[in-house]
Parts: C-alpha cells; structure tokens; sequence
C-alpha cells in the first residue's frame, strides 16, 4: 500500500471520530435532561399522593417537570412556595 492512501484513512477516521464525538455530546445532554424530567414526574406524584393526607397539591404539567428537571432539588422548591403561594 501507498503511503498515500494510509495516511488517508487515517484523517478519514480522525474526521469520522471528531464528528461523532461533537453528535454525540449533545445526545447525553438531552439523555440525561429526559432521565431528570422523569424522576421530577415521579416525585411530583409522590409528592400529590402523600399531600392528599396534609391537604397539599402541586400541579402537574410540562413546565413543572422540565423546572423540576432542569434545576434539580432548588426547581422543586421553586414549584411547591410557587404552588403554595397561588394556590
């Protein structure tokens, strides 16, 4: 084989690598941003369920969980004083 040719593969697997890595980043972010929203609307629910008994309600909708999901435990705090305060 010629020199050539090797040397040219070998930037075709760089470039293949670096644009999988840059497709890849994201693609966690995104991953890791839908695991967050599910764990936020399994707590929303526990949450409503135990409030049942304390007469204590937090709404469930799109915005709440992405909050929740994004902003973690300060999200959460933000939705019930929110929740507690307007409703």
């Amino acid at each position: 084989m010629e020199i050539g040719v090797i040397l040219a593969t070998l930037l075709l697997l760089v470039i293949l690598f670096i644009i999988i890595r840059l497709l890849l980043g994201p693609l966690k972010v995104i991953t890791r941003l839908f695991i967050n929203c599910g764990i936020a609307l399994a707590l929303l629910i526990l949450v409503n369920y135990v409030g049942l008994y304390f007469g204590f309600h937090m709404p469930i909708n799109p915005m709440s969980i992405i909050s929740i999901g994004l902003l973690g435990a300060p999200g959460f705090m933000l939705v019930a004083f929110l929740s507690f305060l307007f409703i």
